[in-house]
């Protein structure tokens, strides 16, 4: 009997620290984190697509790789925002 109560305690313990990991990672100030984040790499890739391409890159030009990734970063953070 004493084998089942260690492994049940061991059981909740995982229970309750996975409980807490979904809290903090769904609580508004860590969204708010997330979303200044993706922001932020969105700015850096807009920094490279100025240097690489210049100012007169046009609504119609190049489709990069980094245009990819803005993109998907955009949706993440309406995504985000949606949790909020």
């Amino acid at each position: 009997m004493d084998i089942v109560g260690i492994v049940v305690s061991v059981v909740a313990a995982i229970a309750s620290v996975i409980a807490l990991i979904f809290t903090v990672r769904n609580s508004k100030g860590y969204i708010l984190k997330r979303i200044d984040q993706k922001e932020k790499i969105i700015r850096n890739i807009d920094f490279k697509l100025v240097q690489l391409y210049g100012l007169n890159r046009g609504q119609g030009g190049i489709i990069t790789p980094l245009d990819a990734r803005k993109s998907k970063l955009k949706k993440e953070i309406e995504e985000l925002k949606r949790k909020l």
